[in-house]
């Protein structure tokens, strides 16, 4: 791995938002190889906690990551490999919470190698 960005959120995940945990601006052209997402207390529900990474304003994803109930760590590798361009902006969007109790203190990082 070239480059790993990491966005921690403290706290309950308690609704849907966007650009959480601050933005990165690429120093060069990378491909996105993985996700990893770890959270301390785990989410309950039907549904499942859903993120979104974005590169300059666009998913990355074809099918985004969730972490389902009970669940406290998942590694996402099925990205499409499209080059996520030098001097572009990439952020953090958290899509869909758990239905019924809210995970906490959220990391997500995501695995770059340069072009």
């Amino acid at each position: 791995m070239d480059k790993v960005l990491r966005w921690y959120i403290d706290g309950n995940i308690s609704r849907s938002k966007t650009e959480v945990g601050g933005t990165y601006y690429l120093d060069a052209d990378y491909y996105p190889e993985w996700v990893h997402i770890t959270c301390r207390l785990a989410g309950e529900g039907s549904t499942s906690m859903i993120i979104d990474i974005n590169d300059d304003g666009t998913s990355i994803f074809e099918d985004r990551p969730a972490l389902t109930e009970k669940q406290t760590k998942k590694k996402w590798t099925t990205i499409p490999r499209v080059p996520m361009r030098e001097h572009s902006i990439v952020t953090l969007d958290i899509d869909q919470i758990y239905s019924q109790d809210t995970c906490r203190d959220l990391t997500v990082e995501l695995g770059l190698s340069e072009v």
